[in-house]
């Protein structure tokens, strides 16, 4: 039996299960929030479109107990701070998570947790020193969902099918993640070719700020955002349920590449059964090796005190 843990029946945590049950993998998916009510109406509504699943799933409203039963825990919990800045964020959720992942680890849990709570490096860090388990068994979902946005609208800004445009977005899940233009190409075409022999022109500035603020765009608009974070999440999912040793970009522990240390941020790495199974070390310029190093410090803030 399949069983999927998520902590956090939020926004993000019910489209998570939602889409999970639409791709089948699982026969059991287990959900825990504080707020028992909100928990027991998400769960009714999920059953409720059972019939259009590829597979009869079971969803529970859970304790601690069951979710650690899972072998893949979502950690979806969180609040967002009216002034909606990272750092205000981190405080509110760290307490959260420094209180509920040791009582899953107590209860035997001995799986893959996927971070999805912002901010999800500083998170998955604090996931990591909590858990006790190897860093390659925790992974923040990072910049995985950032890395589609940059596909959407380079696809749109070219006129390109958004499965012709190869691009990523590197670094934290935040303000200070980059778009690396030597890695960017557009059908199959490196991106400054692309441009030069298609007489185009480039804002590659305009272009990387669009994409680094499209999710304040879907959370002032709509109060959350839910379709595109559901399916990386579930991307994410899928790779270390099916063992697929699939590349995604997401967030990892560095311990030397880049030049960076101690700290989560976002490179693609191969995912597998166990979790992170390799980090890939991009060839950079020396432009966007500052900016990834940069913007892990800035991650560095955030963890500060983490214990």
């Amino acid at each position: 039996m399949a069983r999927l843990g998520i902590i956090g029946a939020g926004h993000v945590g019910e489209i998570v299960a939602y889409t999970a049950a639409l791709r089948g993998g699982y026969n059991e998916i287990v959900l825990y929030d504080i707020d028992e009510k909100r928990l027991d109406g998400v769960v009714s509504d999920l059953e409720d479109a059972n019939r259009f699943y590829p597979h009869d799933t079971a969803f529970i409203a859970g304790t601690i107990e069951d979710v650690a039963k899972a072998k893949e825990i979502v950690v979806a919990s969180g609040r967002i701070p009216e002034n909606a800045q990272r750092r205000d964020e981190f405080k509110n959720n760290h307490e959260d998570v420094k209180d509920y992942i040791p009582k899953i680890m107590a209860a035997g849990f001995d799986g893959v947790f996927v971070v999805v709570t912002n901010p999800c490096d500083a998170i998955a860090y604090a996931v990591w020193k909590y858990s006790g388990l190897d860093a390659s068994r925790v992974i923040g979902s990072g910049t995985a969902l950032d890395s589609e946005r940059s596909q959407t609208i380079l696809a749109r800004t070219y006129g390109v099918s958004v499965h012709s445009v190869n691009s990523m977005m590197l670094g934290e899940h935040g303000d200070s993640q980059f778009l690396p233009y030597s890695q960017v190409k557009i059908n199959h075409i490196p991106f400054d070719q692309y441009i030069e022999e298609n007489n185009l022109t480039a804002d590659k500035d305009a272009i990387e700020e669009s994409v680094v603020y499209r999710g304040h765009r879907a959370f002032f608009g709509k109060g959350s955002t839910q379709y595109g974070i559901a399916n990386t999440v579930n991307d994410i999912l899928d790779a270390v349920h099916f063992d697929s040793k699939k590349s995604l970009q997401v967030s990892a522990l560095h311990t030397g590449e880049y030049g960076v240390d101690d700290v989560f941020v976002s490179t693609p790495c191969v995912i597998g059964k166990d979790g992170i199974e390799k980090i890939i070390t991009l060839n950079l310029t020396d432009e966007e090796m500052e900016k990834y190093r940069k913007s892990a410090e800035t991650v560095r803030s955030y963890q500060a005190s983490v214990e």
